[in-house]
């Protein structure tokens, strides 16, 4: 074997190793920017599998007349490539739309943005949502879905932010299958390398000095990886329960939501156990939204809802059922005189005024009471009649609250 030629030829091969392995670690740089989805998407490598499952998560969140999902495409980022369409026969209609947002550049600026962008169709019937697909260090593709002009009007206030959420986890996942891909890659590609290595021990000796400088850099490298590692799982995880939270709470108030109210009353009536709801409505709270407009009306429903629970205290369960709706679960057992006393505490901590802007506001509220199990065995018919107990009590002059065993079946 010629020395002379033989040097040259492991110079290369060590060289062209330290490239790969470099190109390895910016490759678990990227990693670092993945964020988390729900965990029906554990363990799924398809990325169209993937698309599919957020396209029914997205859907189960606001029915979409068409949605799409466009993905960079490799050799070029500003190629955007359709990876996913529902339904795929109106992958027309999605083009249409698209070709004209590009050339006015609000593609461009959503891409840019990473945030809900909302316009109209090119006839203006309906509306438009667009979302990039993004980590926090690349483009991954864009989201386009058009809202039939039904679904518009079913729209929640909130509906962008949840959207947000969905399509900034489904962004996570893809980046993160798309990383390990080339990470298997890669690592492939570096066993081999390693292996060819390990059987030329005799002609690396002459390198091993540089080889274990090398090492130990790499090895001080990993150990940054590892803990900037470290800090992406805390922070997924706090990614994890903030989803958890904006999805079980109201976000104007902060209170309990409907789904996690009624999951909250399931329980209760699957427990046997004696308890009592509260359904409780404001009075006049439509005149201060109308006159005062939809902020002050906003601020009027958090300080409602804030003094409501306060009232209610911590052991028992207060939410918001939309619009100016609020309800109460109180599981600890009580008599018709303590429910009363509660009830009165209630109506007069809502009917103290309020200061908006300028004005001062007094609203009051009309409570309707159920109790469990006497007024009624199911969650439906229990809240049933607490909600027709509480238009008794607004029929009877507003500002009081009414048993449902007091007016009987209606």
């Amino acid at each position: 074997m010629n020395g002379e030629q033989t040097i040259p030829e492991l110079e290369e091969r060590i060289v062209f190793l330290t490239m790969e392995r470099r190109a390895a670690m910016e490759a678990l740089e990227v990693a670092l920017d993945i964020g988390s989805f729900t965990a029906s998407l554990t363990g799924i490598d398809s990325v169209e599998e993937i698309l599919r499952e957020s396209a029914v998560k997205i859907r189960a969140l606001l029915p979409f007349e068409t949605l799409a999902f466009f993905l960079a495409d490799e050799d070029d980022d500003m190629a955007l490539v359709p990876a996913y369409v529902d339904p795929p026969e109106k992958m027309h209609v999605i083009e249409q739309e698209k070709y004209p947002l590009i050339e006015d550049r609000t593609v461009a600026w959503t891409l840019r943005r990473k945030k809900p962008v909302i316009v109209a169709t090119k006839d203006r019937s309906r509306k438009i949502f667009l979302h990039a697909l993004a980590s926090a260090s690349r483009v991954l593709g864009l989201f386009i879905g058009i809202l039939g002009q039904e679904e518009e009007a079913k729209q929640a206030p909130s509906y962008p932010d949840f959207l947000s959420i969905v399509l900034s986890a489904t962004s996570g996942v893809i980046g993160t299958t798309m990383l390990l891909r080339r990470i298997n890659t890669l690592n492939l590609a570096l066993q081999e390398k390693v292996h060819f290595l390990e059987k030329s021990k005799e002609e690396l000796s002459l390198y091993r000095n540089n080889l274990e400088k090398e090492v130990a850099a790499r090895t001080k490298e990993l150990a940054r990886t590892n803990e900037d590692l470290r800090r992406e799982i805390v922070e997924r995880k706090r990614m994890e329960a903030e989803i958890r939270y904006r999805a079980w709470h109201d976000a104007l108030t902060g209170l309990a939501n409907r789904e996690l109210f009624y999951s909250r009353l399931l329980d209760e009536v699957a427990k046997g156990k004696p308890f009592t709801v509260f359904f409780m409505d404001l009075d006049g709270f439509k005149n201060v939204n109308d006159t005062l407009g939809h902020d002050s009306g906003d601020r009027l429903l958090k300080e409602a809802a804030r003094r409501i629970a306060r009232a209610m205290g911590e052991e028992n369960m207060v939410a918001r059922m939309g619009g100016d709706e609020f309800t109460v679960i109180i599981c600890s057992p009580s008599s018709r005189e303590q429910l009363a006393e509660c009830a009165e505490r209630l109506l007069r901590g809502v009917s103290e005024p309020i200061r908006l802007e300028e004005a001062s506001v007094s609203i009051t509220a009309s409570i309707g009471i159920g109790r469990f199990p006497e007024d009624g065995a199911t969650a439906q018919d229990l809240m049933k009649c607490a909600d027709m107990a509480m238009y008794k009590a607004k029929e009877r002059g507003k500002n009081r609250y009414c048993f449902w065993s007091d007016i009987g079946d209606i």
